[in-house]
């Protein structure tokens, strides 16, 4: 009773401090700092944890499922998909909190359909199976995991905002409360807006140390940040760290854009390093990618960003991962999510071939088949067959109202489909009487050109080529609609100059 006392006190006189808190930007050291990529693509909010020689990693997965993708390493620079914790989403799902208590694995998730919600589902094992989920409370997002000296359990949310958790971490036993106020980013910064979000918590020498987002994550490239501030309680009084804004990007030249959504974790050798995500300079289309920057711990007791990648980390590259898939098990591969809903109803995997129903009268609305991409520069392919009133075929997904690509009616001709993205003068098409028909998305570096094999089996460049850098997260995806079926052969992921 007399630590929650002391906490209630505390979260008071963390109000205050925080209230009185001015920054200028004079005060402000300008230090560039060097990230480097885990994983290339749309793997956005990453929440890491440690367990013992263990790290496992998720992210957002939107509005795509099965969703939350748990990744494994023993270094983390090599990561493995494990599996899905959320079979049934029903929502779009964001920033996840991935945590360890008492031996139970909690994943809090942020899921909203119409209205904001958040959940958990736990495990014993994070290969699984994950429980079904829980309805945890009703607002806010950006869940963070802490549990204060009296072993009582917090959930922490945007805004600076928590809630007290009952024992088995299910269910909210409070209303909001608030905890923290922010950094006061200076006034003549180019941010999005202030958006205190993703609150992280770490114990190290008798502090709780807080790591949030700040500046808004899809803003200008100068937008988002990573900050810190301590305390010797979950909730306050809280001290800022004098190295802030630990992670930004400060110039639109550098080469990731809105750096921040940052995680620290003790890496092997008791080295530490500052997992993020961010947007490769000029290439939205790929989505926000997983990153790592090395930190430091100063004399004072705070970590910071060296100046320098020290020496015994290079080579740092990006997972090198191939999401192609012959179709040669009985189910599809780790890396394919229905967009909205996984319809276990309209696909099936036999006799070395993918076969899809149609759905919807357009593919945007097809509820298409999605895959992940892992590179600047790549190309798919695929080999199918139509049938049915219907067409089907490939194509860069990023909404309904947002694609393009090639699709295939049951006559055999192909033709360039596109929506959300400038009108082109002239769109060919091409008749190709053949049993199956493989068609080739080329994406070098948002760059898109859209090729069909003919039945000498010359590739034939369809027209237009596009540009496709205002087309939002592109993801490669597998289409039927309306009453078709389509069966594929394969789809085949290749990168191009990786790096």
């Amino acid at each position: 009773m007399a630590i929650t006392r002391l906490l209630c006190v505390a979260v008071v006189i963390s109000t205050v401090v925080a209230a009185m808190h001015a920054t200028s930007a004079d005060e402000i050291q300008v230090r560039p700092t060097e990230a480097r990529p885990i994983l290339l693509g749309n793997w956005a909010d990453p929440t890491v944890l440690k367990d013992g020689e263990d790290y496992y990693m998720t992210h957002s997965s939107f509005n795509f499922e099965p969703g939350l993708l748990i990744w494994h390493s023993k270094n983390l620079r090599d990561w493995k998909p494990l599996t899905h914790a959320l079979q049934r989403a029903d929502g779009s799902v964001w920033a996840p909190e991935l945590v360890k208590h008492e031996g139970t694995y909690y994943l809090y998730y942020p899921l909203t359909d119409s209205v904001w919600d958040i959940f958990v589902t736990t495990a014993t094992d994070p290969a699984g199976p994950w429980s079904e989920p829980k309805r945890v409370f009703d607002k806010l997002i950006d869940p963070g995991h802490v549990v204060a000296p009296d072993g009582s359990r917090y959930l922490m949310l945007n805004d600076g905002k928590y809630v007290r958790l009952s024992d088995d971490g299910t269910r909210a036993t409070t209303e909001l409360k608030s905890f923290y106020n922010g950094w006061k980013i200076p006034l003549d910064w180019t941010i999005e807006c202030e958006c205190l979000e993703s609150p992280k918590f770490t114990k190290h020498d008798g502090w709780y140390h807080l790591t949030s987002a700040m500046g808004g994550t899809g803003g200008p490239s100068t937008s988002h940040m990573i900050v810190a501030a301590r305390s010797r309680t979950p909730l306050g009084p809280w001290e800022e760290s004098p190295y802030n804004p630990i992670v930004r990007t400060w110039d639109r030249t550098e080469a990731w854009w809105s750096k921040g959504h940052g995680t620290p974790v003790e890496g092997p050798g008791g080295h530490w390093w500052m997992m993020l995500h961010g947007f490769k300079n000029g290439q939205r289309t790929l989505g926000r990618a997983t990153l790592v920057e090395p930190l430091e711990w100063t004399d004072d007791g705070w970590y910071r960003v060296p100046d320098e990648w020290p020496e015994e980390s290079l080579p740092w590259r990006a997972v090198e991962v191939d999401p192609s898939d012959e179709f040669e098990s009985e189910q599809p591969g780790i890396f394919w999510q229905f967009h909205r809903k996984w319809e276990h109803d309209r696909i099936n995997v036999s006799d070395g071939e993918l076969t899809l129903k149609g759905r919807g009268a357009d593919p945007g609305r097809s509820r298409p088949l999605c895959s992940y991409t892992f590179d600047e520069a790549y190309e798919i392919e695929t080999e199918l067959r139509v049938g049915g009133s219907g067409t089907a075929g490939i194509i860069l997904f990023a909404s309904p109202g947002s694609l393009i690509g090639m699709q295939v009616d049951r006559n055999g001709s192909v033709s360039r489909i596109q929506k959300g993205f400038r009108k082109p003068n002239r769109v060919q098409s091409v008749e190709t009487p053949q049993d199956f028909l493989t068609l080739r998305i080329v994406n070098d570096r948002q760059d898109v050109s859209f090729w069909v094999k003919n039945a000498d089996g010359d590739w034939k460049n369809l027209w237009p080529s596009a540009e496709v850098s205002k087309g939002g997260t592109l993801r490669p995806a597998l289409f039927a609609t309306g009453e078709s079926t389509a069966k594929f052969k394969y789809y085949r992921y290749r990168p191009l100059r990786r790096e």
